[in-house]
């Protein structure tokens, strides 16, 4: 069975946005059957998240961090399909979101690892 990929990874590079702003993370996937679409703050050097922001699901709701510090301010988007393209959302950019975030594939076989890529996102003054 083929492994999930991503077909345009942001490898580490960094995104420069302006405080109050706006971006959207958006990967495009393809390689298998992906069962969820994970996307948050990444933990030092491993593929870990320090903190989950959004969770989309296949076939269910999506979930949204309760953190009063995103919960208003995150939201992602997928229609379910694979190949496939996933896009978050981070609203009202604060300097405090300058950190390096990573969004995770989750395969629905327990054959096929999950993949991980990540961006890191620098907050420039308007």
């Amino acid at each position: 069975m083929r492994g999930l990929q991503f077909v345009s990874p942001y490898n580490n590079m960094q995104v420069t946005r302006v405080l109050g702003s706006s971006v959207n993370f958006t990967w495009v996937f393809n390689g298998g059957n992906v069962d969820s679409v994970q996307w948050g703050i990444k933990k030092d050097e491993f593929p870990n998240f320090q903190q989950l922001l959004v969770t989309l699901r296949k076939h269910t709701t999506s979930t949204i961090t309760s953190d009063p510090l995103y919960s208003r301010r995150v939201s992602g988007a997928w229609d379910g399909s694979s190949p496939g393209q996933a896009t978050f959302t981070l609203n009202s950019i604060q300097k405090a979101d300058e950190r390096l975030y990573m969004c995770r594939l989750g395969p629905e076989s327990l054959s096929v690892l999950p993949v991980y890529d990540s961006v890191q996102l620098l907050v420039g003054g308007k």
